[in-house]
C-alpha cells in the first residue's frame, strides 16, 4: 500500500514552494547535512538538468531519498529537539500532556462551494496511490508540499496543511488551526471533508498558549496509522521537543469509536540517521521494521535491526542481517489534467522472522548514505559530506 505525493503546479508565476523557504530549520541535528543543504542540492540539479517546474519530488517512491530527506517539515522525526528545527514531527499523548481527547465521528460539516471559492480554492495536489490519482483542492493559503495521503486497508487517509501565521518571523511561525485526519473510501477520487468520514481532530496547543501541535509523516501498518509527531514552542528560537512515534487504531475510530493517538516510542538526534537506517511499516501486519546503524569504530557501520509490535509494545531483535533492494514500478506524473505514465524507483527490505521470509517497503530511508547513493544515480559522481559542503 502506497503512500505519494506529486506536488502539483497549482500556483502561477514562479514561487517556489514553501520548503525552500522552510528547509533551513531541521529536520537532522548535525551542522553540516540540514534540509537547507539538501535543498541547494536538489535546486543545483534542477539547474543542471533543466527540469520543468512540475517535478515529481519523490523520484525514489515513499522511499524517495529527496522526500527524505528534503522534506524535513515531514520527516523531522528524528531530532532530538532543541532549537529551530522545522514545525515537523513529535508527540504528546502521555499522561501529563493534557492533550484533548477527541471522539472520532461520521463527517465534519465543511464549507459550501461558495464558501470555498471565497476561500480562495485553487490550488490542486495529486496523489499517485494505488494505480489511481487522488486529488486535494487547497485554498490560497497553504502550504501544498505539506499535504498527505497514505492508502490503508480502510481507505485513503489523509490530511490537508492547516494555515500558518507570522509566516515572514519563522521563530513564530505556527498553525493557526489543528490538524486533522480523514477517510475517505478507496476509488473516491475527490480528498474532500464533506465526502469523508472524520477520524480525529489534534490539539492546536500542546501543554501551553506558545506551544504547538506538529504532525509529521503518515505510513499505513495493520490496523493502525503510524506517524510522526511533536510540539514546537514559539518565541525568537523556536523551541522543539524530542520527536516521536505514535499511532491511531483505524479500526476503532472508522467504526466512531472514541480513539485516542498513543505514543510507541522517542527519537533521540544519534538514531536512525547514519548510513543506510530506515524505517518500514508493514501495511498486512501490526508492525514496524526498525533498522539502525551505529559507528565500529573501525570507519564502518554495525547493523541493527528490530521488529516493533504495534499491538503490545514489544520488540524483538532480528538475529539475521537485513538487506535491501532497489527496485521500479510504474508511475505517473501529473501535470494538471495532463498524466503521463513513468517508472519510479523504490526500496524494499528483505528480512527474516522465526524461518519465515518476508519483504517490506521502506516508507522512511533516513540514513544519509541514501542521499549519496542517489546523488551517484544522479549524478555520476561519488561524493560526501565534506565536498557537498564545498560544491555549494
Amino acid at each position: 500500500m502506497k503512500h505519494r505525493q506529486v506536488e502539483n503546479a497549482g500556483k502561477a508565476g514562479t514561487e517556489k514552494p514553501e520548503w525552500y523557504r522552510e528547509a533551513g530549520r531541521g529536520p537532522f541535528m548535525e551542522d553540516g547535512f540540514t534540509p537547507q543543504l539538501m535543498a541547494r542540492i536538489e535546486l543545483a540539479a534542477e539547474r543542471r538538468n533543466g527540469e520543468g517546474k512540475v517535478i515529481m519530488r519523490r523520484r525514489l517512491g515513499i522511499a524517495g531519498v529527496t522526500a527524505v530527506l528534503l522534506l524535513g517539515v515531514l520527516l523531522w522525526p528524528l531530532a532530538g529537539g532543541g532549537k529551530e528545527s522545522i514545525d515537523g514531527p513529535q508527540a504528546i499523548w502521555n499522561n501529563q500532556s493534557g492533550a484533548a481527547v477527541q471522539p472520532s465521528v461520521p463527517a465534519a460539516p465543511s464549507p459550501s462551494p461558495a464558501a470555498h471559492m471565497s476561500a480562495g480554492y485553487f490550488s490542486k495536489v495529486n496523489f499517485e496511490l494505488g494505480g489511481l490519482k487522488y486529488v486535494m483542492s487547497l485554498p490560497i493559503d497553504r502550504d501544498e508540499s505539506t499535504a498527505q495521503a497514505v492508502e490503508t486497508p480502510l481507505g485513503i487517509v489523509w490530511t490537508p496543511p492547516p494555515p500558518k501565521a507570522d509566516y515572514l518571523r519563522p521563530g513564530y511561525t505556527r498553525n493557526t488551526e489543528p490538524y486533522t485526519l480523514y477517510l475517505t473510501p478507496r476509488g473516491h477520487t475527490d480528498l474532500t471533508a464533506e465526502s469523508a468520514q472524520r477520524l480525529y481532530t489534534f490539539p492546536l496547543y500542546a501543554g501551553g498558549a506558545q506551544t504547538y501541535f506538529a504532525l509529521g509523516y503518515l505510513l499505513s501498518a495493520g490496523d493502525y496509522l503510524v506517524f510522526t509527531n511533536g510540539t514546537y514552542t514559539v518565541g525568537e528560537v523556536k523551541q522543539h521537543s524530542p520527536g516521536k512515534m505514535s499511532a491511531l487504531d483505524l479500526r476503532k475510530a472508522s467504526a466512531g469509536e472514541v480513539t485516542v493517538p498513543f505514543d510507541l516510542f522517542t527519537f533521540n538526534s544519534s538514531e536512525y540517521s547514519l548510513d543506510h537506517s530506515f524505517i518500514a511499516a508493514d501495511p498486512d501486519r501490526n508492525e514496524l521494521l526498525l533498522v539502525d546503524y551505529t559507528k565500529d569504530g573501525n570507519g564502518g557501520f554495525i547493523q541493527h535491526s528490530k521488529l516493533y509490535d504495534i499491538t503490545t509494545g514489544k520488540t524483538d531483535v532480528l538475529p539475521e542481517t537485513v538487506t535491501t533492494e532497489k527496485k521500479k514500478r510504474p508511475t505517473k506524473v501529473h501535470y494538471g489534467e495532463l498524466s503521463i505514465d513513468t517508472e519510479e524507483d523504490y526500496y524494499v527490505a528483505h528480512y527474516e522472522v522465526n524461518g519465515e521470509k518476508r519483504t517490506v517497503d521502506i516508507g522512511m530511508a533516513t540514513g544519509e548514505q541514501w542521499f549519496y547513493d542517489w546523488w551517484y544515480d544522479e549524478h555520476g559522481e561519488k561524493i560526501d559530506e565534506s565536498t557537498i559542503k564545498k560544491k555549494l
